[in-house]
Protein backbone atom coordinates (compact mmCIF):
# COMPACT_ATOMS: atom_id res chain seq x y z
CA UNK A 1 0.00 0.00 0.00
CA UNK A 2 3.00 2.51 0.79
CA UNK A 3 4.34 1.63 -2.38
CA UNK A 4 1.22 2.53 -4.52
CA UNK A 5 1.01 6.08 -2.92
CA UNK A 6 4.86 6.49 -3.33
CA UNK A 7 4.25 5.96 -7.01
CA UNK A 8 0.99 8.10 -6.99
CA UNK A 9 2.82 11.00 -5.54
CA UNK A 10 5.45 10.73 -8.17
CA UNK A 11 2.97 10.36 -10.99
CA UNK A 12 1.59 13.53 -9.89
CA UNK A 13 5.02 15.48 -9.33
CA UNK A 14 6.17 14.72 -13.02
CA UNK A 15 2.92 16.06 -14.60
CA UNK A 16 3.25 19.35 -13.41
CA UNK A 17 6.72 20.22 -13.80
CA UNK A 18 7.41 22.02 -16.87
CA UNK A 19 9.65 21.33 -20.05
CA UNK A 20 12.73 23.15 -20.74
CA UNK A 21 12.82 24.19 -24.79
CA UNK A 22 16.06 24.93 -27.05
CA UNK A 23 15.77 27.98 -29.38
CA UNK A 24 17.22 26.73 -32.47
CA UNK A 25 15.64 29.30 -34.74
CA UNK A 26 17.99 31.37 -36.36
CA UNK A 27 18.62 34.61 -35.02
CA UNK A 28 17.11 33.62 -32.01
CA UNK A 29 18.33 34.38 -28.64
CA UNK A 30 20.56 31.32 -27.30
CA UNK A 31 20.69 31.98 -23.89
CA UNK A 32 19.89 28.76 -21.36
CA UNK A 33 16.74 27.55 -22.20
CA UNK A 34 13.97 28.95 -20.16
CA UNK A 35 11.03 26.77 -18.91
CA UNK A 36 8.01 27.29 -20.46
CA UNK A 37 4.57 25.94 -20.20
CA UNK A 38 4.19 22.33 -20.94
CA UNK A 39 2.95 21.42 -24.67
CA UNK A 40 -0.60 22.75 -25.33
CA UNK A 41 -0.72 24.94 -22.44
CA UNK A 42 -1.95 28.20 -23.15
CA UNK A 43 1.02 30.62 -23.44
CA UNK A 44 -1.10 33.71 -23.08
CA UNK A 45 -2.12 32.59 -19.35
CA UNK A 46 1.87 33.31 -18.47
CA UNK A 47 1.30 37.17 -20.50
CA UNK A 48 -0.99 39.86 -20.01
CA UNK A 49 -2.36 41.59 -22.92
CA UNK A 50 -2.69 45.06 -23.67
CA UNK A 51 -4.85 47.37 -26.54
CA UNK A 52 -3.52 49.63 -28.56
CA UNK A 53 -2.73 52.23 -29.84
CA UNK A 54 -1.12 53.74 -26.72
CA UNK A 55 1.00 51.03 -24.75
CA UNK A 56 1.70 51.76 -21.45
CA UNK A 57 3.23 49.44 -18.84
CA UNK A 58 5.45 49.83 -16.14
CA UNK A 59 6.96 52.91 -17.29
CA UNK A 60 7.57 51.82 -20.88
CA UNK A 61 5.34 53.83 -23.34
CA UNK A 62 5.37 53.88 -26.70
CA UNK A 63 2.30 54.11 -30.05
CA UNK A 64 1.01 50.36 -31.56
CA UNK A 65 -0.07 52.06 -35.26
CA UNK A 66 -3.71 49.89 -35.83
CA UNK A 67 -1.69 48.83 -39.03
CA UNK A 68 0.67 46.74 -37.66
CA UNK A 69 -1.65 45.28 -34.82
CA UNK A 70 -4.44 46.03 -32.07
CA UNK A 71 -2.89 44.80 -29.09
CA UNK A 72 -0.06 43.53 -27.84
CA UNK A 73 1.29 40.62 -24.94
CA UNK A 74 3.63 41.70 -22.13
CA UNK A 75 5.90 38.91 -20.51
CA UNK A 76 8.46 38.84 -18.33
CA UNK A 77 11.91 37.14 -19.70
CA UNK A 78 14.60 35.20 -17.82
CA UNK A 79 17.81 34.92 -18.83
CA UNK A 80 19.70 32.08 -16.81
CA UNK A 81 23.89 31.42 -17.58
CA UNK A 82 26.16 29.33 -14.60
CA UNK A 83 23.45 30.60 -11.59
CA UNK A 84 23.42 34.14 -12.53
CA UNK A 85 19.92 35.33 -13.65
CA UNK A 86 18.54 38.55 -15.73
CA UNK A 87 15.18 39.70 -16.52
CA UNK A 88 14.18 41.36 -19.38
CA UNK A 89 10.53 42.95 -20.67
CA UNK A 90 9.22 41.33 -23.94
CA UNK A 91 6.13 43.04 -25.65
CA UNK A 92 4.87 40.58 -28.57
CA UNK A 93 2.35 40.66 -31.33
CA UNK A 94 2.26 37.51 -30.78
CA UNK A 95 1.72 34.61 -27.40
CA UNK A 96 5.13 33.63 -28.23
CA UNK A 97 7.36 32.03 -25.84
CA UNK A 98 10.72 33.95 -26.37
CA UNK A 99 11.04 36.24 -29.40
CA UNK A 100 10.68 34.15 -32.56
CA UNK A 101 8.85 36.74 -34.81
CA UNK A 102 7.82 40.21 -34.25
CA UNK A 103 9.24 41.26 -30.00
CA UNK A 104 10.44 45.00 -28.37
CA UNK A 105 12.79 43.98 -25.66
CA UNK A 106 13.56 46.75 -22.80
CA UNK A 107 16.63 45.39 -21.19
CA UNK A 108 17.66 46.86 -17.56
CA UNK A 109 21.38 47.46 -18.46
CA UNK A 110 23.03 47.05 -15.27
CA UNK A 111 21.21 44.03 -14.18
CA UNK A 112 22.51 42.35 -17.38
CA UNK A 113 26.06 43.43 -16.83
CA UNK A 114 26.38 42.19 -13.04
CA UNK A 115 24.48 39.05 -13.64
CA UNK A 116 26.75 38.48 -17.10
CA UNK A 117 29.30 41.05 -16.64
CA UNK A 118 28.56 42.90 -20.16
CA UNK A 119 25.06 43.10 -21.96
CA UNK A 120 24.99 41.91 -25.33
CA UNK A 121 22.20 42.58 -27.41
CA UNK A 122 20.27 39.78 -30.30
CA UNK A 123 21.19 37.91 -32.20
CA UNK A 124 24.58 37.63 -30.26
CA UNK A 125 23.78 35.67 -27.19
CA UNK A 126 25.53 34.77 -23.28
CA UNK A 127 26.34 31.29 -24.21
CA UNK A 128 26.63 31.07 -28.05
CA UNK A 129 24.33 32.91 -30.54
CA UNK A 130 23.88 33.86 -34.32
CA UNK A 131 25.75 36.55 -35.94
CA UNK A 132 24.49 39.26 -38.42
CA UNK A 133 25.12 37.87 -42.29
CA UNK A 134 23.04 41.00 -44.12
CA UNK A 135 22.74 44.78 -43.78
CA UNK A 136 20.90 47.47 -45.88
CA UNK A 137 18.90 50.53 -44.90
CA UNK A 138 20.92 51.61 -42.10
CA UNK A 139 19.65 54.92 -40.21
CA UNK A 140 20.75 56.39 -36.96
CA UNK A 141 16.90 57.45 -34.77
CA UNK A 142 16.23 59.19 -32.18
CA UNK A 143 13.26 58.06 -29.51
CA UNK A 144 11.52 59.55 -27.13
CA UNK A 145 14.37 59.86 -24.66
CA UNK A 146 17.44 57.70 -26.11
CA UNK A 147 18.63 56.96 -29.17
CA UNK A 148 20.14 54.26 -31.78
CA UNK A 149 20.81 52.61 -35.15
CA UNK A 150 17.93 50.40 -37.75
CA UNK A 151 18.64 48.44 -40.41
CA UNK A 152 17.36 45.52 -42.46
CA UNK A 153 18.85 42.52 -41.33
CA UNK A 154 19.58 38.46 -41.54
CA UNK A 155 21.05 36.90 -39.07
CA UNK A 156 22.01 32.75 -38.30
CA UNK A 157 24.92 30.90 -37.35
CA UNK A 158 25.97 30.23 -41.29
CA UNK A 159 25.65 32.39 -44.06
CA UNK A 160 22.48 31.96 -46.66
CA UNK A 161 20.97 33.94 -49.28
CA UNK A 162 18.55 36.48 -47.59
CA UNK A 163 15.29 36.72 -48.84
CA UNK A 164 11.79 37.92 -47.33
CA UNK A 165 11.77 34.63 -45.34
CA UNK A 166 14.47 36.08 -43.05
CA UNK A 167 14.65 39.91 -43.75
CA UNK A 168 13.78 41.78 -40.41
CA UNK A 169 13.20 45.14 -39.45
CA UNK A 170 15.84 45.46 -36.35
CA UNK A 171 16.46 48.32 -34.36
CA UNK A 172 18.68 48.54 -30.82
CA UNK A 173 19.21 51.65 -28.91
CA UNK A 174 19.90 53.04 -25.59
CA UNK A 175 18.23 55.33 -22.97
CA UNK A 176 19.99 58.80 -22.71
CA UNK A 177 20.86 57.53 -18.92
CA UNK A 178 22.17 54.23 -20.82
CA UNK A 179 20.37 52.51 -17.72
CA UNK A 180 17.87 50.47 -20.37
CA UNK A 181 18.24 49.01 -23.84
CA UNK A 182 15.79 48.29 -26.55
CA UNK A 183 16.20 45.89 -28.87
CA UNK A 184 13.11 45.65 -31.67
CA UNK A 185 12.73 42.93 -34.31
CA UNK A 186 9.58 42.99 -36.91
CA UNK A 187 9.35 40.82 -39.99
CA UNK A 188 9.52 42.70 -43.44
CA UNK A 189 9.44 42.03 -46.93
CA UNK A 190 9.97 43.90 -50.07
CA UNK A 191 9.43 42.91 -54.10
CA UNK A 192 13.04 42.94 -54.64
CA UNK A 193 13.64 39.79 -52.70
CA UNK A 194 12.92 36.14 -53.43
CA UNK A 195 9.94 34.69 -50.70
CA UNK A 196 12.86 32.07 -49.89
CA UNK A 197 16.31 31.83 -50.05
CA UNK A 198 18.26 31.09 -53.45
CA UNK A 199 20.12 27.69 -54.06
CA UNK A 200 24.11 28.49 -55.16
CA UNK A 201 24.88 25.97 -57.69
CA UNK A 202 28.67 26.95 -59.09
CA UNK A 203 31.95 25.35 -57.50
CA UNK A 204 32.51 28.10 -54.89
CA UNK A 205 28.54 28.65 -53.08
CA UNK A 206 29.80 30.46 -50.01
CA UNK A 207 31.06 32.93 -52.19
CA UNK A 208 28.17 33.38 -54.10
CA UNK A 209 26.08 33.65 -51.36
CA UNK A 210 28.62 36.72 -50.32
CA UNK A 211 28.60 38.56 -53.35
CA UNK A 212 24.64 37.92 -53.87
CA UNK A 213 23.81 39.20 -50.45
CA UNK A 214 26.46 42.43 -51.51
CA UNK A 215 24.35 42.76 -54.42
CA UNK A 216 20.60 42.68 -52.38
CA UNK A 217 22.26 45.28 -50.07
CA UNK A 218 22.64 47.40 -52.90
CA UNK A 219 19.49 46.66 -54.39
CA UNK A 220 17.48 47.20 -50.70
CA UNK A 221 19.07 50.43 -50.15
CA UNK A 222 18.01 52.10 -53.37
CA UNK A 223 14.43 51.47 -52.45
CA UNK A 224 11.99 53.74 -50.26
CA UNK A 225 10.11 53.60 -47.48
CA UNK A 226 7.62 52.59 -49.80
CA UNK A 227 8.83 49.83 -51.44
CA UNK A 228 8.44 47.46 -48.21
CA UNK A 229 6.05 45.97 -46.21
CA UNK A 230 5.85 47.11 -43.50
CA UNK A 231 6.65 50.73 -44.72
CA UNK A 232 9.81 51.62 -42.92
CA UNK A 233 8.06 55.35 -41.98
CA UNK A 234 5.42 53.28 -40.11
CA UNK A 235 8.09 51.26 -38.22
CA UNK A 236 10.55 54.25 -37.97
CA UNK A 237 7.48 56.10 -35.93
CA UNK A 238 7.16 53.27 -33.76
CA UNK A 239 10.74 53.65 -32.79
CA UNK A 240 10.09 57.62 -32.56
CA UNK A 241 6.78 57.07 -29.79
CA UNK A 242 9.44 54.95 -27.76
CA UNK A 243 9.34 56.52 -23.96
CA UNK A 244 11.35 54.49 -21.09
CA UNK A 245 10.68 55.49 -17.44
CA UNK A 246 10.59 52.88 -15.51
CA UNK A 247 10.04 53.00 -11.47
Amino acid sequence: MRRLILVFIVLVISACTFEVQMQPQAGAQTETPLPTPAAGADVSANGQMLNGPDINYHGIRFTLDPTLGSRLYVFDDVISLDGATAHNIRFSLESEQYCQTWCLMVYPVADFEQAFGTFVFPPAGYRGGAAVIFEAQKEALSFQNGSGERQLEAFGQDHYGVSNETLKYVFRGYTADKQYAIFLQIPIRTANLPDIAPTMTTGDPVQDILNYNQQAAQSLNALGPTDFTPNLDLLDALIASIHIEMP
